[in-house]
């Protein structure tokens, strides 16, 4: 078996158990193709990785902007520019490998470092956005309570 093109590490992880596990899911579909192309299989092989790989990486997408836009996390726009520039590079190079040039090692390495850039950064953000409204509507609750005792304590 071929070392894998990319591994996951817990660094990656956002705390966020069903973002994480599809965070997973992207490495070992890149992993897959990057055995594809050691191995030198056919070019429909990796066609139908590629395709999974554009297929997941749009079921991935939609979850992580329903889940953003569920709390108004307010970069959401510019983070759905960074996911279509991701499936763009999936799609177009998919066509070419369709119409007979070879997968790219240069798109495995795009690949890989935007998705780990992105969730380094972009999907930290957010996961921190999160985690700070929920912290303040767990809050909410005493900062009130404390608001109204020391309201009382005054009359």
């Amino acid at each position: 078996m071929t070392t894998p093109f990319v591994t996951w590490e817990g660094t990656y992880a956002l705390g966020m158990v069903e973002i994480d596990e599809q965070h997973r899911t992207l490495f070992e579909i890149m992993n897959k193709m990057w055995q594809a192309i050691v191995r030198n299989e056919e070019v429909s092989a990796m066609v139908e990785i590629l395709h999974s790989l554009e297929l997941y990486a749009v079921q991935h997408f939609t979850e992580e902007e329903l889940f953003m836009a569920s709390f108004h996390y307010p970069h959401f726009d510019k983070h759905i520019l960074l996911h279509q520039h991701f499936i763009q590079k999936i799609t177009d190079e998919k066509e070419r490998v369709t119409k007979g040039g070879k997968p790219s090692l240069d798109l495995l390495h795009f690949l890989r470092d935007w998705l780990l850039n992105h969730i380094l950064i972009q999907d930290k953000h957010y996961a921190d956005y999160f985690e700070k409204q929920q912290q303040q509507k767990n809050n909410k609750p005493s900062l009130l309570k404390n608001f109204f005792k020391r309201f009382g304590q005054v009359a």
